[in-house]
């Protein structure tokens, strides 16, 4: 049998050391009686098991000369889940899975294209992959707290939607107040993190590419990249999901549809 180089052991035991820390956790929440340490190891277990995966998964794909095909694949898949995962905040949408997939592919299919048109995305999967895999994560979470938004600014505002429409405004009219303050709610997260960029955090791309031994200013360009990328993503996400939810809110007589 083949000896595991050197640096692959230490790396396992600097991971075994890790474990300190969750057994810290697991006993203080023992100790508080919390009841979370049982879900802490669970997660736990989980996590290491699909990064694990997901590891010699980017090992294979990285070395193969069809790593075309499957990163389309791998694309496939986080369109499925991104999609279904986000509508689950929105219950009360019927098969809401249909508005939240298109806006997540679009958004983050626009981004990329552009950084891949411009060259500052190489077109080599160790970079197409992990900025695809942030721009769809991010898009996917912008998407819930948007579309989670709408739904709790129509209820809340029924009766304000329902007089304007009386009135004689059309349902894009009578609902536009409220789109405006989901979408602003669901860019919070990336705004309030733009604005602490580099101050409160290092971000995980820069903080990566440091212990990789990358120039400061090189890694700071990245990080910057990656930042703009996730952004706009998430905006154009955040606009079109809007739009598609406002056709699900209204009928084509444009009467406000209860939403449970």
């Amino acid at each position: 049998m083949a000896e595991i180089p050197y640096d692959e052991v230490q790396g396992m035991i600097r991971l075994a050391a890790t474990a300190i820390l969750l057994i810290i956790v697991v006993g203080l929440s023992w100790l508080r009686k919390l009841k979370v340490g049982g879900e802490a190891l669970i997660a736990t277990a989980r996590g290491f098991a699909q990064l694990m995966v997901l590891a010699f998964f980017f090992s294979y794909i990285f070395e193969s000369p069809d790593w075309v095909l499957y990163t389309w694949i791998l694309f496939i898949l986080m369109t499925f889940f991104a999609g279904h995962t986000s509508a689950r905040r929105a219950k009360e949408i019927p098969r809401a899975w249909e508005i939240t997939t298109p806006s997540i592919v679009f958004g983050s299919g626009v981004t990329l294209c552009i950084m891949a048109l411009t060259t500052i995305m190489p077109l080599e999967p160790q970079f197409v992959i992990p900025l695809a895999g942030m721009a769809f994560g991010n898009s996917m979470n912008i998407c819930s707290l948007t579309l989670n938004r709408i739904i709790g600014e129509v209820k809340n505002n029924r009766q304000r939607i329902e007089a304007a429409l009386s009135l004689g405004a059309t349902s894009d009219q009578a609902i536009e107040p409220y789109i405006q303050i989901s979408i602003k709610a669901g860019l919070i997260p990336s705004i309030d993190s733009l604005k602490t960029l580099g101050i409160i955090f290092i971000p995980g791309a820069m903080a990566g590419l440091l212990m990789s031994g990358t120039p400061p200013l090189v890694a700071a360009e990245y990080q910057i990249v990656v930042y703009f990328m996730i952004f706009s993503a998430g905006i154009i996400t955040s606009m079109l999901v809007s739009s598609l939810a406002r056709k699900r809110i209204f009928t084509e007589a444009h009467q406000l549809i209860y939403l449970e």
